[in-house]
């Protein structure tokens, strides 16, 4: 099944936490790295986010701090949740927003957006959320051949668990928390042999930051 080129990206502290026990993020990483979080998108045909990632931080998802074009917006929305006075929303007639939900349209919540210009695009699983499998075949067929993935860490573990990961691109940031949410979450490996194998491609310092990329060889199906 063709699929687009998908590439995580998240920045972490040094003990693997992308955000505060009090739900803080910003900023875990240093001004040079956001711009670069910023090429990313513009390098990308689109960028995808969770749920609870717009609730959190209203992001604009767009291409700020370097040229480039705006890449496609993607939410994975199972209920639409999605604020109809988010920016993601506000913004969907000028950059093309996606919103991906669970099972049948809900009427009401599906058409309130659809008259903000975001396009619902509905692909459930059988556990009753979107089937990324189904939706990164969708979105291939529509003419995106790449989606760089922010997260948060329940996106970034889903698409690992799922198989659906080509690169890794982590921030490190030379911060400690000690607790937090974690960039991870559970992928249900219990040994070292089950681990997520990657391949290096490179490592560099940006400001105070490491950025490390890695090709995903061999991934949790």
């Amino acid at each position: 099944m063709k699929r687009p080129y998908i590439t995580l990206k998240f920045a972490q502290t040094l003990d693997g936490r992308i955000a505060a026990r009090d739900g803080s993020s910003k900023w875990v990483s240093g001004t040079r790295s956001r711009e670069l979080s910023h090429k990313l998108r513009a390098e990308n045909d689109a960028i995808l986010v969770g749920i609870r990632t717009v609730l959190a931080d209203n992001p604009s998802l767009t291409v700020r701090h370097v040229k480039g074009k705006d890449p496609v917006r993607i939410i994975l929305d199972s209920a639409l949740r999605t604020p109809r006075a988010s920016k993601v929303v506000k913004g969907a007639y000028r950059v093309k927003t996606i919103i991906a939900c669970a099972g049948r349209k809900p009427g009401k919540k599906s058409a309130l957006l659809e008259k903000k210009g975001v396009q619902i695009i509905s692909c459930a699983s059988k556990k009753g959320n979107v089937d990324l499998k189904k939706l990164v075949h969708i979105l291939y067929k529509t003419g995106l051949r790449s989606i760089l993935v922010e997260g948060g860490r329940g996106v970034i573990t889903s698409f690992l668990a799922a198989g659906l990961a080509d690169k890794i691109v982590a921030i490190i940031s030379p911060k400690i928390l000690g607790s937090g949410t974690e960039s991870v979450g559970s992928l249900g490996i219990n040994s070292m042999k089950g681990a997520v194998k990657l391949g290096f491609k490179s490592v560099r310092h940006l400001g105070d930051d490491v950025i490390c990329r890695y090709n995903v060889i061999a991934a949790k199906v």
